[in-house]
């Protein structure tokens, strides 16, 4: 797939201010942002939007750009995510980014009913760069060579795990919920770094309209 632009990314999440490049801990960088002060959990958000939780810290993420799958999401505290479908394929504003996504060939979850009958393989280039940017922080073109499996059906969810191996990073685990019924993805929880927690998506108010809002 095309490379997400991560100097865009950057410019959106306010790369020159201290408070999102200054600290090593991203649970930090949430924690700065007032979210939890603010009560940003409970606030309807308008339009199409993402609740994203990482640790034990959450946020409201809304829609500001969006080119057909590939949408980019806000944070009121400056965190920006691009995904692409339900994939995170970027990110900017925490400790460790996930600057590009490449894959070799379709990625399976833009077809995740056919992961029903059969597991899928893929092979993706991931880069990363620490939110220093010093060269010795940057890892360009980290191959993970991932499977998909869909499990049991549980309450009328299937757990989708897919599991990547990489030389450069090791054992990497994402995991996503498919509704049975509609086979649309309505949970996620996906590895966006080493050193980083994982983060926790809710993908229910995800659909919106073909031009973001203004």
């Amino acid at each position: 797939m095309p490379r997400i632009g991560f100097i865009a990314l950057l410019a959106l999440a306010g790369c020159g201010n201290e408070a999102l490049w200054g600290f090593a801990n991203p649970l930090r960088l949430f924690a700065g942002s007032g979210l939890d002060s603010a009560g940003e959990d409970d606030e309807e958000a308008d339009g199409p939007s993402l609740h994203i939780t990482q640790g034990s810290v959450s946020a409201i993420a809304r829609l500001i750009d969006q080119q057909g799958e590939r949408r980019m999401w806000r944070t009121r505290g400056g965190v920006v995510i691009a995904t692409d479908g339900v994939r995170v394929v970027a990110t900017a504003g925490l400790a460790m980014q996930l600057a590009a996504t490449r894959f070799d060939g379709p990625d399976p979850l833009g077809e995740p009913a056919a992961l029903l009958t059969r597991s899928a393989d893929s092979r993706r280039m991931v880069d990363l760069m620490e939110n220093q940017r010093t060269p010795e922080g940057m890892r360009f073109g980290v191959a993970l060579n991932c499977r998909l499996v869909a499990g049991a059906t549980e309450d009328d969810l299937v757990a989708i795990t897919e599991t990547c191996r990489s030389e450069q990073v090791g054992t990497i685990q994402n995991r996503f919920w498919m509704e049975r019924d509609s086979t649309s993805i309505s949970a996620s929880e996906q590895w966006i770094g080493p050193g980083i927690a994982h983060i926790q998506i809710e993908h229910a108010t995800q659909a919106g309209p073909a031009e973001p809002p203004p």
